[in-house]
């Protein structure tokens, strides 16, 4: 009895785990969420600034513009060392092929602004909210900070997770410029 027992129990976990691993693999081959990838159109949006400007990312590309999308929080340690290496490039090397645009996931203006005060620079480009999580959903962004050049046909060209270096910077720039 308990050799039928222990085989019928290993049946069942077999079993159990094969079925699990099927509907894994369904879930995932039918879900409708896909990463945005170099090569691929960017996704269109429209948030508010910390200004309370309208942001459009087609505005930009529109006017012949390469865009560098940086998507942060403000727990972030990696975004807080990047932030002003991405600010010293934008305010000595601006000119008007690009926008860099730092697209805040889902914080409130306080946590925003206190994060700005603890920097050691004034931040010169635009921080876009995106408090619905809507633009980093469509981006499928996973985690922070996640970095996106598009070029001025609106094309994704280049993508990177994680904390930026200076010539990483530049690089995105080249790109969304090139």
């Amino acid at each position: 009895m308990q050799k039928k027992t222990r085989n019928f129990l290993r049946i069942s976990i077999i079993l159990t785990i094969t079925v699990l691993i099927g509907i894994t693999l369904w879930f995932n081959l039918t879900s409708d969420n896909k990463t945005v990838a170099v090569g691929d159109d960017a996704v269109d949006f429209q948030l508010k600034t910390l200004d309370g400007e309208d942001f459009r990312l087609s505005d930009l590309t529109n006017d012949n513009k390469g865009v560098i999308l940086n998507f942060w929080g403000t727990w972030c340690e990696p975004c807080r060392e990047e932030m002003p290496d991405m600010n010293q490039i934008y305010t000595n090397d601006y000119n008007d092929n690009y926008e860099i645009v730092a697209v805040n996931v889902a914080e409130n203006e306080q946590q925003i602004q206190q994060f700005i005060a603890g920097l050691d620079a004034n931040l010169e480009f635009p921080i876009a909210l995106d408090s619905s999580r809507s633009v980093t959903e469509a981006y499928n962004i996973g985690p922070l900070p996640t970095t996106i050049a598009i070029d001025k046909e609106g094309k994704v060209v280049r993508k990177q997770e994680y904390q930026l270096t200076q010539d990483d910077i530049l690089a995105f720039i080249n790109d969304a410029t090139g």
